[in-house]
């Protein structure tokens, strides 16, 4: 979340166990997690885009292997813009003055000022594209395995058969 330090905007990250005071704004810690885990935050949202269609506060996958989405409380362009990890939303409701009470899955709440509706359609977004990529990548580990079990001049046709299967079933 989005956290002034000595009169900087900086950011306040809450782990599972400890809250950390970072001098980098959140959008810079997003971009450099993505970074890290091999892309970067322009090519996480345009993978967003192209995977659902959403470009307006998209959800994104920072690592699919080790399920981390997040999602924008805010459009990322905003200085207010905090993120939130989908996985450690356990509950949210409305506050009296539409906002929303989020608590996560360390059992701790915080009120954010989101409209409930807004949070809830970015957590929606964000199931929405954990699952969209989840099915395309649960879909092909398995087949890709299957080539292993094979002598090398079997593998090929099988790769080929596979390949005209796959775009047979897209065209």
């Amino acid at each position: 979340m989005p956290e002034e330090i000595d009169g900087k905007m900086g950011s306040k990250v809450i782990e599972k166990d400890c809250i950390l005071y970072v001098s980098m704004k959140p959008i810079h810690i997003i971009d450099r997690s993505c970074r890290y885990f091999g892309s970067s935050y322009a090519g996480r949202k345009a993978g967003t885009y192209e995977a659902i269609k959403i470009s307006h506060k998209p959800p994104i996958m920072v690592d699919p292997s080790n399920h981390i989405f997040l999602f924008p409380t805010l459009s990322s362009a905003r200085p207010q813009c905090g993120w939130i990890s989908h996985v450690h939303v356990k509950d949210f409701q409305p506050t009296a003055f539409d906002d929303t009470a989020v608590t996560f899955s360390n059992g701790k709440t915080m009120e954010l000022e989101v409209s409930y509706h807004s949070f809830e359609n970015q957590v929606y977004r964000t199931a929405y594209l954990r699952t969209t990529f989840q099915d395309r990548m649960g879909s092909h580990i398995p087949k890709r395995q299957e080539f292993m079990l094979y002598p090398k001049e079997e593998r090929t046709r099988m790769i080929y058969d596979f390949i005209l299967r796959e775009l047979g079933e897209r065209y």
